[in-house]
């Protein structure tokens, strides 16, 4: 190892010492139950809705000008890039490994997020204070390059609906489903559908059906009803349209003969529940979108007056209406809509990333805030202390700032300290826990390298001269999952717990020293040789 290579190690894991030290921290004080989770919801709040957003503001209005700005669309490009692939990579380990019920939808958000805000800030603000980095801009400019990550995965998460998607998992209709078929059957069930559309051969077609249903007996073993009835067409339980009701829906039927997709007591006023237990904090304007749906009223004109049955206790069950209103049969207007995903977009980080952007690319605006070439003390003077008429602003911003990055690394420790693995280790998705951690921490940032290197060498949207660039796009690759979204899942389940997510962040978490480190030393590596 050359004394060149042990420098570059070294500074890659000095970053690394300062983030351990502060989750341990945080993790520590939870186990000694000196760090409540009325304490670090106080704490959330304040790093969340105060400091990050303020050190965001401070560093953008300082960092870009009206010819860095340039910057923005290659990194939201690349950003995008890797949400992308994450999900994709998320949907292989789901289609390819045994995913549990309750988190089939959710390991698709965690695949697309990444924990772009404490972590990354921290290596930049020390890394950039040393060569191949300017410590006089460097450091400012690294944290507003990130605020462009956030600000791209903000976006997806909330105006876009991103978080909904979390919820799904927690429908009851999900939760039903059967433990999902073998990979090779599950795929040829799929090509054989896929080609059912090319032929019009019924009698093919009604062999397809039955041979689709022998596979799920044989991976369920639970006798089909269509392949009974089959068998045997005298059965009872067809209906007059000669079509056999699945077993669920039969048993849900009401009198009228409509169709039921039962919810749980508590899923059904998901959202009565959540204001009596847990309050939502304002950083996530999450609906429960799909999980509070009324229950149908069951017509009096019906000659059977069957009553649902609940499958595991084997007795009827007396529906009632729920807590929450009905929906309006209305459909907004488009006006509405627009003013819904303006109000997504309203919240204290969101808006510090859009006010620094436009203060910063406005030179009379920007010198009141700083100085700038050819208005500070010229056109705009100087306040009495000879700095800008408005610095006091920016002072107070960096000021608050600070407290952000230790604040979110105490919190992501405390997260752990309270995080509740399943009770059975059989339980635990080893498989996809295993490879979502390689698909996240290694596969992910081999890509981000090697793409990012391309776009240096082949095009414009890295200039060498950027360092700064070319470091942070590499840098975000391989963070680990975002615990935002433990906070959402919790949210949304009714149980108010996210075991399964617990677990698949844990391992993610635990290698994160070692294999973050190594990737900051390629970053840095590959910025040097820029």
């Amino acid at each position: 190892m050359t004394s060149a290579t042990g420098v570059i190690i070294y500074k890659a894991f000095a970053p690394t010492i300062k983030i351990m030290i502060c989750i341990t921290i945080g993790f520590v004080l939870t186990k000694k139950g000196l760090f409540a989770p009325a304490n670090a919801k106080g704490v959330n709040i304040l790093s969340l809705n105060v400091g990050l957003p303020a050190l965001v503001f401070g560093s953008m209005i300082s960092a870009f000008t009206s010819e860095n700005i340039k910057a923005f669309g290659p990194l939201i490009l690349i950003a995008v890039l890797y949400m992308i692939l994450g999900f994709l990579c998320a949907w292989f380990v789901r289609e390819f490994f045994f995913v549990p019920p309750d988190f089939r939808y959710g390991i698709l958000v965690m695949g697309a997020l990444s924990n772009w805000g404490n972590l990354p800030t921290a290596v930049v603000q020390t890394l950039a204070k040393s060569a191949p980095f300017d410590p006089g801009t460097d450091v400012e400019l690294g944290v507003a390059y990130i605020a462009v990550f956030v600000l791209a995965m903000n976006v997806c998460l909330f105006p876009m609906g991103l978080h909904k998607i979390c919820a799904w998992d927690f429908r009851q209709e999900n939760l039903i489903k059967p433990r999902p078929l073998p990979v090779k059957e599950r795929w040829g069930k799929r090509l054989r559908s896929i080609n059912r559309v090319f032929r019009k051969d019924k009698n093919a077609k009604k062999e397809d059906d039955i041979n689709d249903e022998k596979i799920e007996e044989i991976a369920n073993g639970i006798p089909s009803p269509e392949a009974e009835t089959h068998k045997s067409k005298t059965s009872v339980d067809f209906d007059e349209g000669g079509e056999e009701p699945s077993e669920m829906i039969q048993r849900a039927r009401f009198a009228g003969g409509a169709d039921v997709a039962r919810k749980k007591s508590r899923a059904s006023s998901f959202h009565s529940m959540m204001e009596t237990t847990r309050s939502i904090p304002a950083t996530a304007p999450l609906d429960a979108s799909g999980i509070a749906e009324p229950c149908l009223v069951p017509s009096t004109t019906n000659r059977d007056h069957i009553l649902p049955v609940d499958s595991r206790r084997i007795e009827p069950c007396q529906y009632h209406h729920p807590v929450t209103p009905a929906p309006s049969i209305h459909k907004p207007s488009w006006g509405q809509r627009l003013l819904k995903l303006a109000r997504e977009f309203v919240m204290p980080l969101t808006v510090a990333i859009i006010l620094g952007i436009i203060c910063s690319v406005i030179s009379p605006i920007k010198a009141l805030f700083v100085p700038v070439d050819g208005w500070s003390g010229t056109r705009i003077p100087y306040a009495p202390d000879g700095k800008p008429p408005l610095s006091f602003i920016t002072d107070t911003a960096n000021f608050l700032g600070g407290m952000s990055i230790p604040a979110g690394l105490i919190l992501l420790g405390a997260s752990f300290g309270r995080l509740k693995m399943p009770k059975k280790w059989s339980d635990i998705p080893v498989g996809a826990i295993i490879a979502m951690t390689a698909f996240k921490m290694i596969i992910i940032p081999v890509f981000g390298v090697f793409v990012v290197q391309a776009f240096r060498d082949d095009t414009g949207l890295y200039p060498r001269e950027d360092k700064m660039r070319t470091f942070v796009s590499i840098l975000l690759a391989g963070t680990p999952a975002a615990v935002n979204q433990l906070v959402i899942t919790q949210l949304y389940n009714p149980e108010g717990t996210a075991d399964t997510l617990s677990s698949f962040l844990a391992l993610q978490y635990v290698l994160m020293p070692i294999l973050s480190t190594i990737l900051a030393a390629v970053a840095l590596y590959v910025a040097e040789q820029a």
